[in-house]
């Protein structure tokens, strides 16, 4: 099969005509070539033409007038230079001119004197071939330098012999810098040394190893890159180098590793909470039977009083426990206003700088136009307080404790980084130490409850997984960087006001002892000793009591007898809180309901936009109960005027 000839457009630059018609003439006899010949006869024309850059090939003579073909090329490449191939021409045969001619980048270098048909048509063919490799050589080149991935090869003795324009904007070192060096050496963590072993044994023995590994850049920040090694066999089959791609993952690394552990905490949250709601139904009896044996014992014996105080206190005590634990489930409910954290900080300051030790440095910058959050001051002031007392524990020896507080904009890149956060104005306090400093391992569990690093005894490890959720109650988020014995920094942030806003708080819970003057109150709830326990609280201040052990059997008491107040739990079974509240309030608009619930969790604001008129916290003591329902039984007495 007869193989259709090259076509070729060709460039000669010739000041003879004769040796113009003789090449014209050996190409008109090529076979595997069909050439268009070009032709000019002096150098200027020779460099205009090179510069069109429009040829497949070009023929030089290499003696131009006063100048000589060198000269020619030299200076186009000064210009920009040309894609095509050049071949010199020349009378007779000179090996420094040769050398010459090849260091400027010609493809050849051909004597008039030897020069015939089937050599020309060689040189041209082998000239545009190799060039065309070159050139696909380079656009591969071009391309893996576009790339993002960082691409390297080294040697089986682990020299670095290529490096593209992506390892040098994941890693800072350029190719100048890096080259010849050794990889192992530079790159990858010390601590990697075994992986890296072990990567290299898995390589040589399936010609191919994928996995994650930890590198350092120029700066000695510490990356983790999914890495690919292809090992790269020369024409013998003999191992010859190791190509590399490294696809830089660390922010997925992080968001993973933020993402689990917002799925832990929200586990955690929901266990958390289903044991605070058991532990408040089994306080509050105990709360509520305090003050009926108070009232029932007639004798003034002070051992019984000083039992039934413990027994109180003990109740009261864990009552605290199951608010720091809902807490942590729920963020905590409470007043939300608009807030200049400036006061917040200051206050913060006063306290931590009389109360610390005097090895410990407190100092506080707050930017002179920091925005207002929304949020509840108390609250806030409780995250910062747990920051700082986290602080103080972690230097012993004393230290610097540094707050401050600052506007900043969250860009939608930023705001990728952290699964919590959200693009916009926010403002961001920092609290700051000189302490120990976390590794890895610890900073990932200390959001969790009662996870702590002090000694038995010390703490609940409540406080920072409190803090976690209130922060996120306010929809902000907490990021945190630390190090073994370069200190720690919490950033708190929080989303910017954009107007006065404001959520409804739960009615005050005074324990002044209100007594009821017998109106008639119905306690609907699934526990029977919570049933029984407020009974004889309630009748014990002047109620008389109707008990209901679901939302359906209250329902029925309420159609057969009349009831002035109800109080309901939220958590039942089968029909909960929220649809008897809503039940109520269709049939009895001006009958007064209070819910009760262990777990608030949004529950204060959901159960007052069902129709109820209060809300009660479990566990609650009998004053607050009593409390709670004669403001619900009286709020439409009008103050007098």
């Amino acid at each position: 099969m007869t193989t259709a000839p090259t076509e070729l457009h060709i460039l000669l630059v010739e000041d003879d005509e004769g040796d113009y018609l003789i090449t014209k003439a050996l190409l008109d006899k090529a076979r595997t070539v069909k050439a268009t010949l070009d032709w000019v006869s002096t150098y200027e024309e020779g460099r205009e033409a090179l510069l069109t850059d429009v040829y497949d090939a070009c023929l030089v003579d290499y003696r131009l007038g006063a100048k000589t073909g060198l000269d020619l090329l030299t200076e186009v490449n000064e210009m920009g230079g040309v894609e095509a191939p050049i071949i010199f021409l020349t009378g007779q045969g000179d090996v420094e001119v040769d050398l010459h001619a090849m260091e400027a980048g010609a493809a050849d270098y051909l004597s008039k004197e030897q020069i015939d048909a089937p050599l020309l048509e060689r040189s041209l063919r082998y000239a545009v071939e190799r060039n065309e490799a070159e050139q696909r050589i380079r656009e591969q080149a071009r391309l893996l330098d576009k790339a993002r991935d960082a691409i390297l090869a080294h040697d089986m003795g682990g020299e670095i012999v290529y490096w593209n324009k992506g390892a040098e904007r994941l890693t800072g070192w350029t190719k100048e810098e890096i080259l010849g060096d050794r990889m192992h050496k530079c790159l990858y963590d010390p601590d990697e040394e075994d992986k890296l072993r072990r990567c290299r044994e898995t390589m040589m023995e399936e010609g191919e190893w994928t996995g994650e590994l930890h590198m350092r850049t120029n700066e000695g920040e510490e990356l983790v890159v999914e890495s690919r090694w292809t090992l790269v066999r020369d024409a013998s089959g003999a191992p010859d180098q190791v190509l590399v791609i490294n696809t830089d993952v660390t922010e997925r690394k992080q968001l993973e590793s933020q993402f689990l552990r917002s799925q832990r905490m929200e586990s955690i949250g929901r266990l958390v909470g289903g044991i605070a709601h058991d532990l408040s139904n089994l306080l509050m009896p105990i709360r509520l039977g305090v003050k009926v044996l108070r009232r029932r014992l007639q004798q003034t014996d002070d051992k019984i009083e000083q039992v039934l105080n413990m027994i109180r206190k003990s109740a009261e005590r864990g009552g605290d426990m199951v608010e720091q634990v809902l807490a942590f489930a729920r963020g905590m409910e409470g007043e939300r206003v608009a807030l200049h954290l400036d006061g917040i900080v200051e206050e913060i300051h006063g306290i931590t700088d009389e109360t610390f030790p005097e090895s410990i440095t407190v100092h506080t910058d707050v930017s002179e136009d920091l925005p207002q959050v929304v949020g509840d001051a108390t609250q806030i002031q409780q995250v910062l307080m747990n920051l700082c007392v986290n602080a103080r524990d972690a230097m012993p020896e004393g230290g610097t404790l540094t707050l401050d507080a600052q506007p900043v904009t969250l860009t939608e890149a930023d705001a990728e980084r952290n699964i919590d956060a959200e693009p916009g104005e926010h403002a961001c306090i920092r609290v700051r130490d000189t302490g120990t400093g976390m590794p890895d391992d610890v900073m990932d569990k200390i959001f969790e409850p009662f996870y702590s690093t002090k000694e038995e005894g010390e703490g609940t490890g409540l406080g920072l997984s409190t803090a976690y959720s209130i922060v996120q109650s306010h929809d902000g988020f907490i990021d945190v960087d630390s190090e073994p014995g370069q200190g720690t920094q919490f950033r708190v942030y929080l989303p910017v006001s954009t107007e006065e806003q404001e959520r409804r708080a739960a009615p005050g819970t005074s324990d002044g002892a209100a007594t009821g003057s017998g109106e008639r109150v119905l306690v609907v709830d699934d526990e029977d000793f919570i049933l029984e326990t407020a009974r004889e609280a309630l009748f014990d201040a002047g109620y008389r009591v109707h008990t209901a052990s679901g939302a359906e059997a209250a329902l029925t008491v309420v159609g057969e007898q009349a009831v002035d107040v109800v109080v309901t739990d939220l958590r039942m079974p089968e029909m909960d809180g929220f649809d008897l509240i809503r039940t109520l309030r269709a049939q009895h608009p001006n009958l007064p309901i209070v819910a009760a619930s262990g777990v608030a969790d949004g529950r204060t604001d959901e159960a007052l936009d069902a129709g109820a008129d209060a809300f009660l916290a479990k566990p609650f003591s009998a004053e607050t109960l009593q409390s709670t329902l004669h403001e619900a039984l009286h709020a439409d007495e009008a103050p007098a005027q």
